[in-house]
């Protein structure tokens, strides 16, 4: 190198650093606690000097910086940037202290703004994107969105990070993480049919400590659906899971097929389940049993438009289970009677169609039918 080179360099190096702040001046401001100036100029110190010294500023200046926030009444935007801002230092996103006080600031601010007419969305994506792996944040931010309308980010994606971490048992208590968590295998199990590795996208989904609560969804769910459809992806979830006994199949393929079912694979399983019972006295009586804690009693069969399938299944009933439907049937006549008080109304929603069946004195006997006619004229 020349020495007309060298003059250049030492020159230009100069004018690059010589008019900023030195480590003395930060010690100054650090003394002070002047925080505007000092994060202003922080960064005027060469990185090869940015060693320990400046280091120990820069964490001591944004712990009281962050705390200087905090105990203001209201956080504005600036303070947010300007938090997010010193964030993006290498030596600031792995300080753990500042890091609480980062996520604590934005929360804040952003739980006041997202409610504004003009919510900060810009702010709150910016927010995230800025660190996606902490599972703590992502729950915080699950939880403050998850009732704002036209969010440019869906509440799973947050769910997604925090229940693949150890503290999703915490997490899982909460009840909309829970009903999210089953939308989201609800969706997965339509898409893999019944065929489909269910266990496997459970597992990707969900870490292993959020399985407890869910389990015991599923099996409220495996009981009193809210809807159809829960029923069958809480039994899959479960046996899927290994969790399944005889019993709680023989049940599932049982109030399957009286629930008006498609054919296809789980219809070839519930009919077969249903000639297995008829060889079983015990079984059925526990089958019963069980169904008699459901209300209403499972019956959209009844109602199906579908005349050849309502028939052909209700003919199996009648040869392999008619416990079932001379129950269905007793339960009817006592609503309709009007001797016996049922509090959440009647149990039996579609027991006019069957009563109105061609084969319904078949299936329930002559004196049921009667009874039932003579009740309704009333």
């Amino acid at each position: 190198m020349t020495r007309f080179a060298l003059l250049f360099g030492l020159l230009l190096t100069s004018s690059l650093w010589g008019a900023g702040y030195t480590l003395a001046d930060l010690e100054v401001l650090t003394q002070e606690g002047n925080f505007d100036e000092f994060f202003s100029h922080a960064l005027d110190v060469r990185p090869s000097e940015r060693q320990e010294a400046w280091k120990g500023m820069v964490s001591k200046m944004s712990d009281g910086y962050a705390r200087h926030i905090l105990a203001k009444n209201e956080l504005t935007r600036e303070h947010f940037k300007r938090i997010e801002n010193i964030y993006t230092w290498p030596t600031l996103a792995s300080d753990d202290v500042f890091k609480a006080h980062r996520q604590e600031i934005g929360l804040k601010y952003l739980k006041t703004c997202l409610k504004k007419t003009d919510p900060c969305w810009n702010d709150f994506k910016t927010f995230w994107e800025a660190d996606k792996n902490n599972p703590d944040t992502a729950f915080k931010l699950a939880e403050l969105s998850l009732e704002l309308p036209d969010k440019p980010i869906s509440t799973w994606v947050f769910l997604d990070v925090a229940l693949k971490s150890s503290l999703s048992e915490f997490y899982c208590k909460k009840e909309f993480v829970l009903e999210s968590v089953w939308g989201k295998l609800e969706i997965d199990y339509i898409r893999l049919g019944t065929s489909g590795d269910f266990l496997k996208k459970i597992d990707e989904t969900v870490h292993p400590e959020c399985l407890i609560p869910l389990n015991q969804m599923a099996f409220k769910k495996l009981n009193k659906p809210e809807k159809l459809s829960d029923r069958e992806v809480a039994y899959q979830m479960l046996a899927a899971q290994g969790k399944i006994n005889s019993g709680l199949t023989d049940f599932f393929y049982t109030v399957y097929l009286l629930e008006n079912p498609s054919k296809g694979e789980l219809f070839n399983y519930a009919w077969n389940r249903l000639t297995e019972l008829s060889r079983s006295v015990d079984r059925r009586e526990e089958v019963l049993k069980k169904i008699k804690t459901l209300d209403p009693l499972p019956d959209e069969l009844f109602a199906s438009l579908d005349e050849a399938k309502k028939t052909a299944i209700l003919n199996h009933f009648k040869n392999k289970f008619p416990e079932y439907l001379y129950f269905y049937a007793d339960q009817c006549l006592m609503y309709y009677g009007g001797k016996t008080a049922f509090p959440d109304g009647n149990p039996t929603m579609k027991c006019q169609n069957l009563m109105e069946q061609d084969t319904a004195r078949t299936l329930v006997g002559e004196d049921k039918v009667q009874r039932f006619l003579k009740a309704i004229s009333i």
